[in-house]
Order: structure tokens, then sequence, then C-alpha cells
């Protein structure tokens, strides 16, 4: 994951010219089980040598959510077991919860931000 996270970011770094990032925020649904701790250190190794390098990186966790198709209620879970606690109905569809994106990043360099550029 933060290999993925780190190549998507210099592929933004070397398109837009910056020279560094300072900053990243990063948004990850809580199917993803990722510990905070870990994400970082990873990262951490992952971008020794590169513009991301020494970076501090954030994590926003977001809520597993789904909705019960059979009576329409929303609800938040903690866990993957996914049961309507209104009407019992394991029929549910998930609205939240496998999400990974770059919510935020503060970059020095560069002129332009590389979606100006398409």
């Amino acid at each position: 994951m933060t290999e993925s996270v780190n190549n998507a970011i210099l592929g933004l770094c070397e398109r837009a010219g910056w020279t560094r990032v300072r900053r990243i925020v990063l948004k990850v649904g809580g199917l993803r089980r990722a510990n905070p701790e870990l994400v970082a250190f990873a990262f951490s190794v992952v971008s020794r040598g590169t513009a991301t390098e020494g970076a501090e990186l954030s994590i926003l966790s977001l809520p597993i959510v789904f909705r019960c198709r059979a009576c329409g209620r929303d609800t938040g879970s903690e866990s993957t077991a996914f049961v309507c606690p209104r009407c019992g109905s394991p029929d549910v569809e998930l609205l939240s919860g496998l999400e990974l994106s770059i919510d935020s990043m503060e970059v020095e360099g560069g002129g332009t931000s590389p979606e100006e550029d398409l």
C-alpha cells in the first residue's frame, strides 16, 4: 500500500516539477485495517532517497458503512460482520470502508498542479 501511494505521489511530483513533499494526508477506509504507526514506518522505508523522504504522513481513518438492501438503513460498523441491526438481513451494500486516496499534500518547487496540464 505505501509503495503504491509513494509511486503515485512521485508521478505527481515529476509532472508538476515539485522537488519535495513536506506533508501528505491520506484517507484510508476502515476495512483496510491500516495501523497508522506501521503505515508511517513502511512509508519512511519506501520513500528513502525520493522527494517524499521525511514527509509528515497523516492518516484520516474513514468509517465502515453499509446499507441494508432489505430495509434501507445505513449503519456504521467496527467489524466485517455486516448484518443489519434493525432487521437482521445480511443483504447489505458497502458504502465506505475500502477507500485509499491522497487527500492533500504540501509540496515545494514547481509552479503548476498536474491537473492543470491535462
